[in-house]
């Protein structure tokens, strides 16, 4: 009975494992899974690029660049829009090596970032205030590149 038991145990849990691989390799047939891109779109005030555009070219620049060097990001670029119809006219890109990397970094991203550049939680709300006079942030959504085949 134990034996009989065993072996039907032992055959399903083959099947699953066969199964799952096959499922796997059908999801990914025509594409392999590539960076992670954080993507926030922006909305520059009327009148206000080039005072975003310092800020773009100063502490954010600076920021992104630390974190590159860290290994906490990859990459990052910054698009903007010729035209103006009222939705967000700037995208800022992020990339990660993986969701994983992203979440695992955080903490340790953020101690490294507020000791480069003395920027505590305070400074960094007081910040984030005052960009607020020159852009809207549209939101923000986390993209899994895909790399066809």
């Amino acid at each position: 009975m134990k034996s009989t038991r065993k072996l039907l145990l032992s055959t399903s849990a083959a099947v699953l494992l066969i199964l799952t691989v096959s499922v796997y390799g059908q999801v990914h047939k025509y594409y392999t899974p590539g960076s992670v891109w954080g993507v926030t779109m922006i909305r520059i005030h009327s009148g206000m690029d080039q005072a975003y555009l310092e800020y773009l070219d100063t502490q954010l620049k600076k920021e992104s660049d630390i974190s590159i060097k860290n290994g906490f990001m990859k990459s990052y670029k910054i698009l903007r829009s010729q035209d103006d119809d009222g939705g967000w006219n700037m995208l800022i890109l992020r990339e990660y090596e993986s969701f994983a990397s992203l979440e695992k970094n955080e903490a340790k991203a953020d101690e490294v970032l507020r000791q480069a550049t003395g920027i505590d939680d305070q400074k960094g709300m007081q910040g984030y205030t005052d960009r607020s006079k020159i852009r809207d942030v549209m939101g923000t959504k986390f993209m899994r590149e895909v790399v066809l085949r």
